[in-house]
Order: structure tokens, then sequence, then C-alpha cells
């Protein structure tokens, strides 16, 4: 059996009449970037998150980007984990701070006491990844971050649609999102977006993503191009309205692989109260290279997310070295597994099968 680890265009097709009316619509009208279909958009997440305002822009990394940039934390540290992909820290340095590394916990994500640990008299705002859809311990790092006045970003490029009461995105001060191909909300391209709930960073942040632009002569300040392209709204918004059945069948493979493999190989906590949304499916498991080599061979594919930890990248050289031992630990043993409309419970049960005869 052939268990493929992603299939774009199954995820897609299901959509394909819809896209083509999108198609057509902004065909007839003509306003290819930041059309009506921009705000219709836009509308449609900040009532499925639960935030007042919700500004698009080009893609995940211009959303953390240009979300710091509003908050103003240019010249201070900003407290993030090393557990991620190299933009939640790349997007701190872009908007003008320094990151600073902390440790991780059993949920992969930001560990409270590490944090506790790195903040001083520089720090002004902590980032916290919902690492592949799994929310951090957003109550803890929140009363945290107000006990020493420091704002709270998430990083939810990964997380769009998981909760812990409230949807992530809405329980810190900003919340920035991906619709990377790859995500489960995935654009046919690259698109993005912020959440907040105060009026002057949004209206900031909409001047922001269009130059500084406050008319088509004015510019208030110097900005980049982040306009979303009205195709690609379009096509997002098609399929948000469908997008609790995505997240539910997600949630479903997920507890299969967790029936399936209890006791064979470990995985992230999911922390009281959290729902996770599954962008990635995590396990943690020893031998990981011998098991990912075994799984290949049965036609299986999986991924590594991510092999090399932020800290021993080149182009975190000068960030300042921190104590990072769980981080490398469970580097070592993540490993992503097949999920998404592709993958049905056969699927499912022939990786259970070979994962559990790899460790007999």
């Amino acid at each position: 059996m052939k268990v493929p680890f992603v299939d774009i265009p199954a995820r897609l097709s299901p959509y394909r009449e819809r896209f083509h009316a999108v198609l057509q619509r902004v065909l007839d009208h003509g306003q290819a970037i930041l059309g009506p279909e921009v705000g219709e958009f836009e509308q449609g997440l900040a009532k499925f998150v639960g935030c007042a305002h919700a500004v698009t822009v080009a893609n995940g990394t211009d959303a953390l980007i240009l979300g710091l940039k509003a908050l103003g934390v240019s010249g201070g540290e900003i407290i993030t984990t090393p557990m991620s992909y190299l933009a939640s820290t790349s997007s701190i340095a872009l908007a003008g701070a320094t990151p600073v590394f902390a440790d991780v916990g059993s949920d992969l994500n930001l560990d409270v006491a590490a944090v506790e640990k790195a903040i001083n008299q520089r720090t002004r705002a902590i980032q916290v990844v919902h690492l592949g859809g799994n929310p951090a311990r957003m109550t803890e790092l929140k009363n945290l971050a107000d006990a020493h006045g420091l704002m709270l970003i998430e990083d939810c490029a990964q997380a769009f649609g998981a909760s812990m009461g409230n949807n992530v995105g809405t329980l810190g001060d900003l919340g920035a999102v991906s619709f990377h191909p790859l995500k489960n909300l995935g654009a046919v391209g690259d698109a993005g977006a912020i959440f907040t709930n105060d009026a002057a960073v949004a209206d900031q942040l909409r001047l922001a993503r269009n130059h500084g632009h406050s008319s088509r002569d004015q510019c208030e300040f110097w900005s980049i191009n982040s306009r979303l392209d009205s195709l690609q709204a379009g096509f997002l918004l098609a399929m948000l309205e469908e997008f609790p059945a995505v997240l539910a069948a997600r949630r479903g493979q997920a507890a299969l692989y967790r029936e399936g493999l209890g006791g064979v190989v470990g995985f992230p906590t999911v922390n009281a109260g959290a729902s996770p949304s599954y962008n990635f499916l995590y396990v943690l498991a020893d031998r990981r290279d011998e098991l990912r080599m075994s799984l290949a061979q049965a036609g299986i594919d999986t991924r590594i997310h991510y092999p090399l930890p932020i800290h021993r990248m080149n182009a975190a050289r000068n960030i300042a070295p921190a104590a990072l031992a769980n981080t490398e630990r469970y580097t070592q043993q993540i490993l992503s597994l097949p999920m998404g409309p592709h993958i049905t419970t056969d699927h499912i049960a022939y990786v259970v099968e070979k994962m559990r005869a790899f460790y007999v």
C-alpha cells in the first residue's frame, strides 16, 4: 500500500466548481488585489475565530513581521521557541527585535518555567508557537506576560482552528496565521492573516500591508507590499465554509493514530482544555530514523518537522545560547505521520501495523 504524506490535489478537488466561480467573478470585476473577496474573507475569518479584526496579508511570515512592528517591539527582546519553522524567529529579527530562546515542554511548545527564567529588563514580549496545531499553555503564559507587563503574540501558522476555550489567535495581544497550501486551510498559493481586538492596531496593519498608503497619493510611513490577491481570498472563503468538517475529520484521524499506537510511541502532551487542529500529527519515536526508513520501504511517506532546531541554524549564530535540553531530545524523536482527506482508515491501520511491527 502507498501512503503519501500529502496530496494537495485531493484536498482541493471538492472545491473546483466554487473556485471556477470565484475566478469568473474576479475576471468580471477586475479587482485582482484587495478586491471585495478580501473583505468578505476577513469578515468570515473574524467571525470564525472570534476576534474584532482580521487583516489579511500576502503570507504568514508577513503576518508575523507586520504584527510585531504594529505592536512596537523594535529594540527589545522577544522570547520564543527554537522548536518551530524558522519564520517564528526570523520575523522577530526582521521586525527589529532580538530573539531569545527558551526550552519547550512535553507539549513541544514553550515551557512556562523556561520562559520565566529568560525574562529580563529588556524583554518586551513572548511569542508562542502552537506547534503542529497543538495549543500551548496559554493561561499560564498569559498570566506570566501580564505579571511582567509583556505582550503575548501567538504564531498560529499551523494552528488555525485549534482552541483552548477560545480559538488560538485570540488568547494574546495578537495572532498570526498562515494559509500556505500545506496548512489545514490552505490557499492555492500563499496567504496569511493577523487577528486583533485592537482597532488602532488593525488600522495600522491595513496601512502597513499596502506600503503605508493612507490614500492613493499619500504615505504615512515606509512599509512593504503584502496585499492579498482577490482570487486567494475567494478560494479560502469557499473552503472556510466547510472547515469545521475538515477539523473534525483530522481530529478523528488523530484519535485513530493515538489509539493504535498507544504504548508504542509517545505523543506530545495535549494540555487541559485544548483542542488541537492537527495540522501535523506528531509522534515521539525511539530509533526515529530507522523507523522512518522502515516505513518508507513499506510505501509510507513521513516527514520530520523539524530536523534542525532553529538555534543550530547558521542564521542564529549570534543569538545568545540557552539551556535547550528538551528541544535537543525531542528533535531527535519527532516524526510526522500522514493525515488529510487523502488518508483513509485503511491507510491509518496499515501505518499502525507497520509501526507496531517495527518495535516488536
